[in-house]
């Protein structure tokens, strides 16, 4: 995944006025305020009906978070689990620990359902809900209350005849709402998202997150679909420059697109009719420009430093430097930016930033444990509860340009998340419950997946009940680079196995790995740069599977040089996803790519 496959969750653009929200940033923002007010006991709230409250918002969340996300989901699911069976609240476990993975959640889940279905067992929205959602091939009995339409619409023959409460009730329209989309009706009409308040107690926090499930529901594309491509308005694509490509000729038209392209230092993504500045594309592009003005032999114009001022000017109290979310990934550019522009009064600035990024890991300071959670030590978006490989490579880069030192905790915690999300079970046999069934398991081919036990080159059926998430390029260079900020030689069997798979499935062409060919477009130029910058980190040659030594920068050159565009561009012409059919992000991504290789 692209560190800008982030601008996933980027504020949807608008013509007019700037970002509106977006909801996955909403739901991790409200996921993230729920989890502030867990008890230390790992309960939510009052008690049990609270707690399976929470679950059951956080689980359908767009993110899906279940019991292996950490421990503001696994502790509360374990007291529920562990809660004596009452009628009363059969239903709200079963919803709670709907989409638990682990056996022990599995069988109290189960147990619930089986109690809603015996004879006698309370009637109720709760009930019908919980068989909806988990038996929907049993029509649930009873009769509707008089003004529950929610009730209504699950015990309807004719789901479609029950009215929908007015959008001004969102409580009730809400309630509604998830019933109609579990009977396969689409509201026609919808409330706006919530916007709580910063002060937001947990009751207001769950019932937001409730109502933007039910909204994420009604926008979540369907199986197959491009999931991620920008809006339908974007950019003109300029032809490709002919042969012959000179690399001199290239840089000065590098350098003409980003001057026409800044607005006072600052970037955007020039996508779906708004353009304003976005602190991850400035960032990107102001570290191409500082290298690409001394490359050329340029006076550092004075936008740069303008730029420079305006990711400052973004630093909150905690040292993140973000304005949309994306806190990790617009932190870690952030700092390599005001690195590369050498300004000694951004010293303080970086540090904070740097302590920023250490603080976020997710270890035992979040409650994470080595035992109990597979995320532990690795780093989120920051903010939305779930480590992967692209932000934690992100992190600790930027973290070790900063300056942390060696001995540092972050490396050694980190090296766990690493090893977990490395196809390698000759050394480190993991499983993880498999959501849809079965078993993930670790594969042998040394490369490396998104997440442990996820991947977004999607998996391996292993013929046997297991699975296993597929190893693919961006990740593999992600973990390689990775395994070198926290310490680790060559010739480490973890190190020597990945860069092994990337010998084998070397190419400039496509971002390797995934099932269908046609798929390796997808965050190719995000894969350009992860390329660059672990190659040339690694002494000696780098050789195929043949053993003979392979020319990396020079196809990774030429191969860059091929796809610029007459303006000085670049553009993912492959695939749009992860944002990469914005010229700003990919002509960032190039550039810093082309340094890395030493262009």
């Amino acid at each position: 995944m692209s560190p800008f496959a982030a601008l996933l969750s980027l504020p949807l653009l608008v013509a007019q006025g700037g970002p509106a929200p977006d909801l996955k940033q909403l739901a991790d923002q409200l996921a993230h305020g729920i989890r502030a007010h867990q008890n230390d006991d790992g309960t939510y709230g009052a008690g049990l009906a609270d707690t399976c409250r929470v679950l059951d918002a956080l689980g359908r969340s767009p993110r899906r978070y279940t019991d292996l996300d950490g421990p503001f989901i696994r502790r509360a699911a374990e007291r529920v689990a562990a809660s004596r069976p009452d009628p009363a609240t059969d239903a709200l476990v079963a919803l709670a620990l709907a989409g638990s993975l682990t056996r022990p959640h599995v069988e109290a889940r189960d147990a619930a359902v089986a109690r809603l279905l015996e004879p006698g067992a309370r009637p109720g929205f709760e009930r019908a809900l919980a068989l909806a959602t988990l038996r929907p091939d049993v029509k649930p009995s009873g009769s509707a209350t008089a003004g529950d339409p929610a009730l209504a619409c699950l015990l309807a023959s004719d789901p479609a005849s029950v009215a929908a409460p007015p959008v001004a009730d969102v409580e009730a329209w809400t309630r509604w709402a998830r019933a109609a989309l579990l009977r396969g009706v689409t509201p026609s009409a919808q409330p706006a998202p919530p916007e709580p308040k910063p002060d937001a107690s947990l009751t207001e926090l769950v019932a937001a997150l409730e109502t933007v499930d039910v909204l994420s529901g009604l926008k979540r594309p369907a199986p197959g679909s491009s999931a991620g491509a920008p809006p339908a308005a974007t950019v003109e694509k300029p032809a490709r420059v002919a042969a012959p490509h000179d690399l001199a000729a290239a840089l000065e038209r590098a350098w003409t697109f980003l001057e026409a392209h800044q607005h006072d230092g600052t970037f955007g993504l020039e996508l779906g009719g708004w353009d304003g500045a976005e602190p991850g594309i400035t960032a990107l592009d102001l570290s191409a420009a500082c290298w690409l003005a001394e490359r050329l032999g340029r006076e550092r114009p004075k936008w740069i430093d303008q730029g420079l001022d305006y990711l400052v000017s973004l630093q909150k109290p905690d040292g993140a430097i973000a304005l949309h979310g994306l806190d990790v990934y617009t932190t870690s550019v952030a700092i390599e930016a005001l690195q590369a522009g050498g300004r000694e009064g951004d010293r303080p600035v970086i540090e904070r930033a740097r302590q920023y990024l250490v603080a976020t890991q997710s270890d035992e300071g979040e409650g994470y444990s080595l035992e109990s959670d597979p995320l532990y030590g690795g780093i989120g978006y920051g903010g939305d509860e779930r480590p992967d490989l692209s932000n934690t490579q992100m992190a600790l880069e930027a973290a070790t340009r900063a300056g942390t030192p060696a001995g540092d905790p972050l490396y050694a915690k980190a090296l766990v998340f690493l090893e977990r999300c490395q196809n390698l079970g000759e050394r480190t046999a993991l499983e993880w419950p498999r959501p849809g069934g079965g078993t993930l398991v670790s594969g042998t081919d040394g490369g490396a997946t998104y997440m442990p036990g996820n991947s977004f080159a999607g998996e391996i059926d292993r013929g046997d009940g297991t699975w296993q998430a597929r190893s693919y390029g961006s990740m593999t260079y992600a973990l390689v680079k990775s395994y070198l900020f926290c310490g680790l030689k060559p010739d480490d069997e973890r190190v020597a196995a990945a860069v092994r798979w990337l010998g084998r499935n070397f190419t400039v062409e496509t971002n390797p790995g995934y099932a269908q060919p046609s798929e390796g477009a997808q965050g190719l130029y995000y894969y350009y740069l992860a390329l660059a910058r672990t190659l040339s980190a690694l002494p000696g040659e780098f050789r195929g599977e043949d053993g003979q030594s392979i020319a990396w920068r020079e196809q990774l050159v030429d191969k860059l040089l091929r796809e610029q565009r007459v303006d000085g561009s670049w553009i993912n012409d492959g695939s749009p996803r992860w944002w990469e059919g914005a010229p700003t992000l990919c002509t960032a991504y190039a550039l810093l790519a082309l340094q890395a290789a030493g262009a």
